[in-house]
């Protein structure tokens, strides 16, 4: 279940994680993926961009065996990909895409960094709390605003319809199509 609740509006949480791309230019790449695709944390280890038409494709895990694939995620704001440099990503390591091989500890202890790093500089800059989870949750957020469907949000997302309509999709939100 999604517990998050992000109290900040989309203007706020973009000037946020914009000033931490400065603060945080080893995760920025990270957080730009988190926020324009709505990304799992460990997921943006396994995600390359189509350059042509700024979609994403993501490896990550599915199902309670956790069996690895892939599927396609979009940008509700293909301009931003470009801010975010995302067609330039340097990473510390990602996943073989080809051989859809992942490394879920390698993963959790990245994301775990990621998340330790952002928690300092919240504290420190005197930031709103927030997680890098909720980061996630905004691109929910700023789609149902934007009207998108709830079934090509949850497929973005790597959500079932169902979940997706159980955590993301309150009564101010009145999609095109559930």
């Amino acid at each position: 279940m999604v517990k998050t609740k992000l109290n900040l509006e989309n203007d706020q949480l973009l000037e946020i994680v914009l000033k931490l791309m400065d603060l945080m230019s080893e995760w920025k790449w990270s957080l730009g993926m988190m926020y324009c695709y709505g990304l799992r944390p460990y997921e943006v280890f396994g995600s390359k961009v189509k350059q042509e038409n700024k979609t994403c494709t993501v490896l990550g895990l599915k199902g309670e065996e956790n069996q690895v694939e892939d599927r396609k995620a979009f940008s509700l704001d293909k301009s931003l990909v470009d801010v975010f440099d995302l067609n330039n990503i340097d990473r510390p390591w990602e996943y073989n895409m080809n051989d859809k091989k992942y490394d879920a500890i390698y993963s959790k202890i990245k994301t775990e960094q990621m998340s330790k790093r952002l928690k300092k500089i919240i504290k420190k800059e005197k930031f709103p709390r927030f997680t890098i989870n909720m980061i996630r949750h905004s691109w929910a957020k700023r789609a149902m605003k934007l009207m998108f469907s709830s079934s090509d949000c949850a497929i973005s997302m790597g959500n079932s319809i169902r979940f997706f309509h159980d955590n993301y999709i309150s009564s101010d939100h009145k999609p095109k199509n559930s």
